[in-house]
């Protein structure tokens, strides 16, 4: 039986989704303020931010006198952005921003990117996916409705292909699990292995 993983993001999403495929784990914050770095490509963006997530982790853990058992049951950090016409999208700050943002998503194909790393005695794994949609018109009212019901708030880019986006995708290119936030079929058959 495997120790339960730390997942070090206090993400419900990422959550949800180790619950689904049955993988123990508790939760912690990564300590990592992420908006402290000046990084424009989305791609760097996330890997980086997903580094430092891990990197701040450890040290909490250590100053904490609890890294050594956290590496024996593994830890886990993932981070995910958007970009739109390799734009990066980080979370809206308000809710004009917000609309500013999916007004720039509306029927094109956007991309979300996630970066996971796993780290434990045993084995580190490291992963950049990314999952693309296509999607179509939004419906103005729609998007209002969404905008004001704060349903976007801690989302990267404001999108939710759980609710509001999904009615609008028209073609997917990826796994979904990388645009929830978390490649959960990629982790999954690694720690098979370790």
């Amino acid at each position: 039986m495997r120790e339960p993983l730390i997942l070090a993001s206090l993400s419900p999403t990422r959550a949800r989704i180790l619950q689904e495929w049955g993988i123990a784990f508790s939760q912690m914050d990564s300590g990592f303020d992420e908006e402290s770095l000046e990084i424009s490509d989305p791609a760097k963006f996330a890997y980086i931010a997903c580094m430092k997530k891990l990197e701040s982790t450890l040290a909490l853990l250590d100053k904490r006198g609890k890294l050594t058992s956290a590496l024996d049951s593994g830890v886990l950090c993932a981070d995910s952005v958007v970009s739109v016409n390799g734009k990066l999208l980080r979370k809206a700050r308000d809710k004009q921003e917000a609309r500013n943002m999916l007004e720039l998503q509306d029927s094109k194909h956007i991309s979300i990117l996630t970066a996971l790393a796993y780290q434990s005695k045993r084995a580190s794994f490291v992963d950049l996916s990314a999952c693309v949609l296509e999607l179509g018109k939004f419906e103005p009212s729609d998007m209002l409705g969404y905008v004001d019901s704060l349903a976007w708030v801690g989302k990267a880019g404001c999108v939710m292909i759980e609710g509001f986006h999904k009615r609008y995708i028209r073609r997917q290119i990826g796994l979904e699990s990388s645009a929830l936030g978390l490649s959960i079929e990629k982790l999954v058959r690694f720690l098979e292995l370790v």
